[in-house]
């Protein structure tokens, strides 16, 4: 490849670079919700996550300022993990189905690459949830016991977290390709955050979604009388209980590294519900806010 390549780009370049990423990033959230109101419009109902935590029904100054930040960080990570890429060795960019462009190189590393990815992220989440450190940095996170607004919360970080949780991404390419000297197509590396985006979006939303291994694949008997139970890679409920109960789930993607460090804790459906503290899905609220709102709105009328 052109070594000068990145030499040639000018301001002009790195503006249209950050606005793309930038609209990407509002796509995701948008593409997100308007698929939980299309399944609410076309097939009549949705399942969701009952809220147990107490929902931030109000995002405060704070909350705004560490959301933009984050969303002005992301640009310079893609363009960092894209700049690795360029000189990497092992990095394929050639778009002709071939040696180059194969499964070998797209569709195999992506589940090692989430894999390497949630090993450093549950070390790093279990480590933010330290009693010296957590009032620091995660304790502002937590902050939204029941989230509900997708991207916008997921990237409501504090921005050390989220610059940990970002250049993770690119550690993780670093060790399949460089560490494990294994080749990487560009595209390989799109979906990862393509993915990995809109599965951390949908960690913060109210949709109960969950992805198992097809066909009964590496499938459980759970007792001698009942079916065999398959594996469940993807969870949304398993981070609404991180969110409720910290000190568990402390995967990003997926629960693997929980199971093997112990930290793993299933949802429980039998848990108390408030009916007060469930949402109104068209606005996102909480029905306890809309009532104190609807007896204000009536006191100063």
């Amino acid at each position: 490849m052109d070594d000068d390549f990145f030499g040639e780009l000018n301001f002009l370049h790195y503006a249209m670079f950050a606005a793309f990423i930038l609209s990407a990033l509002e796509l995701l959230n948008f593409l997100i919700k308007l698929s939980g109101q299309t399944a609410v419009t076309r097939f009549g109902s949705i399942s969701y996550i009952p809220v147990r935590g107490k929902h931030l029904d109000e995002l405060s100054v704070k909350d705004y300022f560490f959301i933009s930040l984050n969303k002005a960080a992301t640009p310079p990570f893609v363009y960092f993990l894209l700049r690795y890429l360029y000189f990497e060795p092992n990095s394929q960019w050639d778009l002709t189905f071939g040696e180059s462009l194969s499964v070998v190189t797209v569709v195999l590393p992506l589940p090692f690459l989430f894999i390497i990815y949630d090993f450093f992220y549950t070390i790093l989440h279990w480590t933010l949830h330290l009693k010296a450190v957590y009032g620091y940095i995660h304790k502002h996170h937590h902050h939204q016991k029941a989230p509900s607004r997708a991207n916008v919360d997921a990237v409501n970080v504090h921005p050390i977290e989220f610059f940990l949780g970002e250049y993770n991404h690119l550690l993780a390419v670093f060790i399949w390709c460089n560490v494990c000297g294994m080749r990487l197509h560009i595209v390989s590396v799109v979906l990862f955050l393509a993915l990995g985006g809109t599965m951390a979006s949908l960690n913060h939303t109210r949709f109960d979604i969950e992805m198992s291994l097809p066909f009964g694949l590496f499938s459980r008997r759970t007792s001698s009388k009942r079916p065999r139970s398959k594996l469940t890679i993807y969870d949304t409920k398993a981070h609404d209980v991180h969110h409720r109960i910290p000190q568990s789930n402390y995967g990003q993607y997926i629960m693997f590294w929980d199971w093997i460090f112990g930290t793993f804790r299933p949802y429980n459906k039998t848990d108390r519900i408030n009916p007060k503290a469930q949402l109104d899905h068209t606005i996102g609220k909480s029905l306890e806010y809309i009532e104190i709102e609807e007896k204000t709105l009536k006191k100063s009328s």
